[in-house]
């Protein structure tokens, strides 16, 4: 586990980065609470990804208020993948959620930085890939994420299948992100 305090000025908020299979049975009520903070029944039914099969997070990045409440949240998956035919080792993000009421806090961003130092630094990544709505691009687009152009290809229960739900965007790992191209995640979208 890898602790970072952030913000600086809010003093005991923390980021705590581990692995799912380590995660505490308070640490998992903790999420499923804040899951169900962010995405009550009515915004899933109304989610245009309801019907898409999402491959389970492997680590989870864990932000923390000072009272121990869990506020913000993004999963990380590694996946050896490919980009245009060639073996590539991809990393993925997604389960982005803040709760509403700390919302505008920076707790994301500073989350997805720390996201993004492991899957480059400990995970060596060659770029980093995350799916998401239209209306968020700006939100990504200001912490390095660029949108990816071209066709993202993933796994679903009826088989490999182009993913033209939500936006592909990048993030440059060890090597270069990619603006275009195929990239095949190889297993089920996150």
């Amino acid at each position: 586990m890898a602790r970072d305090p952030w913000p600086p000025d809010a003093p005991g908020v923390r980021i705590d980065l581990k692995a799912v299979a380590d995660l505490s049975d308070a640490e998992r009520a903790a999420l499923r609470a804040l899951t169900a903070a962010v995405y009550p029944p009515e915004v899933l039914a109304a989610s245009p990804a309801r019907h898409v099969t999402w491959a389970p997070v492997q680590w989870s990045v864990l932000v923390w208020s000072p009272e121990g409440a869990l506020l913000s949240h993004v999963g990380l998956v590694v996946r050896h993948g490919a980009l245009d035919g060639a073996p590539a080792r991809i990393g993925g993000v997604g389960g982005v959620k803040t709760h509403p009421g700390a919302e505008g806090r920076g707790l994301a961003s500073a989350a997805l930085a720390r996201a993004a130092a492991a899957l480059r630094e400990e995970h060596g990544v060659a770029f980093s890939l995350l799916v998401c709505r239209d209306d968020l691009l700006p939100f990504y687009g200001r912490l390095g994420w660029r949108p990816f152009a071209g066709r993202l290809l993933v796994e679903q229960p009826a088989g490999p299948t182009l993913f033209t739900v939500n936006r592909a965007m990048v993030l440059p790992g060890l090597g270069a992100a990619p603006g275009a191209g195929t990239i095949d995640l190889k297993g089920l979208p996150w």
